[in-house]
């Protein structure tokens, strides 16, 4: 699927979610319109969420993650900023929604407390507060995962070493919570292409194809997201290639 489409379909949504907040809180239109304002709003959200999802599994599949070498021979492959893009506009999608679905219940709330005092009341408030904050914070870094989408590095491949994200037990049940990880962090760990090195593909119809790294005795697997198997296996002989050369220059 197009970036573009993606972030139409984000922008109409926080479009509606916040305008419709804005009618309700402005207090232009009353009860019980604001309920079919809020049922007409999620009747276009889900819409728009329908098509969303038919256009994204008709879509063609993404290109394959850029590659850049540079005069040293060094290559950078990056996160597909598709898939970087859409965990960005998650990140604030989601948190819009919740905003648009609760934050309107807050005066009703502080009515209630201001009446009745109820200890209840004032905990639901404290927690909605949090989890505001905590909404705002999910949007803010979506949005600088949004700017650098297209310049997120997750493996670089140099002539006497490679350098990629330190994330353990990569390619188990826990795979995905630490894949997410690789979109914010900053520090890589480099391993040196040496004869205690070997490096193999691991076939798993289930879990996915994996890069597994032996070195020094100590053995993980790659850390890397990619579109497809072709692009993992360009990866794999790269590493396998030049690891190879570094040997044999050795010898």
């Amino acid at each position: 699927m197009e970036h573009k489409k993606i972030v139409r379909f984000a922008i109409s949504l926080v479009v509606l979610m916040v305008a419709a907040t804005l009618v309700m809180l402005s207090g232009i239109i009353e009860y019980p319109f604001t309920i079919y304002v809020m049922s007409g709003v999620g009747i276009v959200i889900l819409l728009l969420t329908l098509k969303f999802i038919y256009d994204f599994f008709t879509a063609v599949p993404p290109p394959l993650t850029t590659v850049h070498q540079d005069a040293t021979g060094q290559k950078l492959f990056f996160i597909s900023p598709y898939r970087s893009t859409t965990f960005s506009l998650v990140m604030m999608v989601l948190p819009a929604f919740f905003i648009y679905f609760l934050l309107p219940t807050v005066p009703e709330i502080i009515k209630e407390i201001q009446t009745g005092k109820s200890a209840a009341l004032i905990v639901m408030l404290a927690l909605l507060f949090i989890l505001f904050l905590a909404s705002l914070y999910s949007i803010f870094t979506g949005i600088k995962l949004f700017i650098r989408r297209k310049k997120i590095v997750q493996l670089i491949i140099n002539d006497d070493s490679f350098e990629f994200f330190p994330i353990y037990d990569f390619g188990t049940g826990a795979r995905n919570f630490h894949a997410v990880s690789m979109f914010f962090r900053k520090k890589m760990e480099k391993a040196y292409f040496t004869d205690q090195l070997t490096v193999n593909m691991v076939t798993d119809k289930w879990m996915g194809n994996k890069i597994r790294v032996k070195v020094e005795g100590v053995g993980f697997f790659l850390p890397y997201l990619y579109n497809d198997t072709n692009e993992l296996e360009e990866v794999y002989q790269t590493i396998k290639e030049r690891l190879q050369r570094k040997i044999s220059g050795n010898q």
